[in-house]
């Protein structure tokens, strides 16, 4: 409450600093977001700052609705057969920013020039044998092995057509008119739209990294939209007044990881008993204030992939006692062994693990909390340098993480199994969704490999985060969907 009153005071007394350097157009949706993007190239960037620039001015061969399934955008029609021949038809009619019709040619100059860019993104497309021209709107790619999951790498935000003749223009709802480097990026609509003239005019992108500013810039009305994180305890001062919340379960999930070569981590019961230690209905409620709802398998509901489980229940007394069993005795010193957690600087990775390192002593863990800034964190995953730490898989929406994360071929740097999981039974099962046409087929298996995870403890899945979208009264038609996609902006208006 003491901080709440502080930064009302802050509010009452202080300019706001982060203000756009030239003046606002009418009819201007004003959209505060955390970051700026590394590459205005959708061939190139990865980064969700960037990937949100893409849903704006390019569109997808598809896009995720409002529960994170893909549908079809730039495509009128598609097949996937044998889960290796890709057929579609693009929609007649539709227009770059340039002026030029959308073209089957366009789509296969936006994937040749991915490849031979070096792009992150190119692993699944140099996957493709044979790219093939029906007609002007229909083509066919090809693929050299099967995979269920390729057309999840034509979505929106991760794959944006790019004209063939300037290799510049995009088919979205806005034109980029206006970019302050690092700051804020203007952008007006594009009147030819396919799926229709966007509500509003003009959208301003503006970046503002401090979270307690973001606040600030709200309640202050200089912005209309807040899609990144604010203080959870300051979501108090919007719950009245001239705001709306929006409240959704995101596709991220936390969750704490194992190194499976660690001679203590590799023991099943040591990380059973830590599963047992975290009590996560506490953590939500007190690391989040309720914005979170517990996690059992890597993908959230209302997915087709989620799976409900149980993974352990809470309980200091019975996770003393594995690890009594297992006979790792409490020594002189109060503690049967310790460990080193990775943590990155932000604020709520070192509150995580601070909560991790209280609940650990409580069974005679001692926990050394190692922070470090988010670059040499990462770089140690990938080394495998690690015992345990915690982290957030973003923008999850698809089962091939399964694959990417637990399977023993997938060792960094080819894959993300950077704790060194093995089992074979896993790796059979993964092996074998390949052949699996059907979905609900590919489900059974995926709801098996899951279902390892939680009894080999390979994962302890901890929650998935609630989004929390804050708008200005007067913002209506906001779609809100689990990855906070900005592919619906151009029905956001005014009133």
């Amino acid at each position: 409450m003491k901080k709440i009153f502080f930064l009302l005071l802050i509010f009452l007394f202080f300019p706001i600093s982060c203000r756009y350097g030239g003046k606002t157009p009418p009819n201007t949706l004003v959209v505060l977001v955390d970051g700026y993007p590394q590459t205005f190239d959708p061939r190139m960037g990865i980064d969700l700052s960037s990937q949100r620039i893409y849903q704006l001015v390019y569109n997808g061969l598809f896009v995720r609705d409002e529960k994170g399934e893909l549908k079809p955008d730039l495509v009128e029609s598609y097949y996937f057969k044998h889960n290796s021949v890709f057929r579609f038809k693009l929609r007649k009619g539709i227009y770059f920013h340039n002026g030029d019709e959308l073209k089957v040619e366009d789509v296969f100059y936006t994937v040749k020039s991915l490849i031979e860019k070096g792009s992150l993104k190119s692993a699944p497309f140099l996957e493709i044998g044979e790219m093939k021209k029906i007609d002007d709107y229909s083509g066919e790619l090809v693929l050299k092995r099967k995979d269920p999951s390729f057309l999840i790498n034509l979505c929106d935000g991760a794959f944006g057509v790019v004209s063939r003749k300037d290799g510049v223009s995009g088919t979205g709802a806005y034109i980029i008119v206006k970019k302050d480097k690092g700051k804020n990026i203007l952008l007006k609509g594009f009147d030819n739209y396919f799926k229709g003239k966007p509500k509003t005019e003009f959208v301003l992108l503006k970046t503002v990294k401090d979270s307690t500013t973001r606040t600030f810039e709200i309640l202050n009305k200089s912005a209309d939209i807040v899609f990144d994180s604010i203080p959870y305890e300051n979501l108090k001062l919007f719950k009245k007044g001239d705001y709306r919340i929006y409240r959704g379960i995101s596709n991220s999930v936390e969750y704490i990881a194992f190194n499976f070569k660690d001679k203590i981590l590799s023991d099943r019961k040591v990380r059973q008993a830590i599963c047992m230690a975290i009590d996560r209905d506490r953590a939500i409620k007190y690391l989040f204030y309720g914005y979170a709802v517990k996690a059992s398998s890597m993908i959230a509901p209302p997915n087709f992939y989620h799976f409900e489980g149980n993974q352990c229940v809470s309980s200091i007394k019975q996770a003393n006692r594995i690890l009594d069993s297992a006979g790792y005795k409490i020594k002189k010193d109060g503690y049967r062994f310790s460990l080193e957690f990775l943590s990155t600087t932000s604020f709520l990775s070192r509150l995580k693990a601070v909560y991790v390192q209280d609940r650990l002593k409580k069974i005679g863990i001692k926990v050394d909390i190692v922070s470090m800034d988010f670059g040499t964190f990462f770089d140690l995953l990938s080394k495998g340098k690690f015992q345990m730490y915690s982290a957030r898989w973003v923008g999850i929406s698809d089962p091939d993480i399964y694959r990417m994360v637990f399977y023993s071929k997938m060792i960094p740097p080819k894959g993300w199994n950077r704790g060194f999981y093995k089992n074979e039974e896993v790796d059979r099962l993964v092996e074998s969704i390949p052949n699996l046409e059907k979905k609900e087929e590919r489900r059974k298996v995926y709801k098996k490999i899951n279902s390892f995870i939680l009894s080999d403890y390979a994962y302890i899945f901890l929650w998935h985060p609630e989004n929390l979208i804050i708008t200005l009264k007067n913002v209506e038609n906001l779609i809100v969907t689990p990855s906070k996609s900005f592919a619906y902006l151009y029905l956001v208006e005014k009133r």
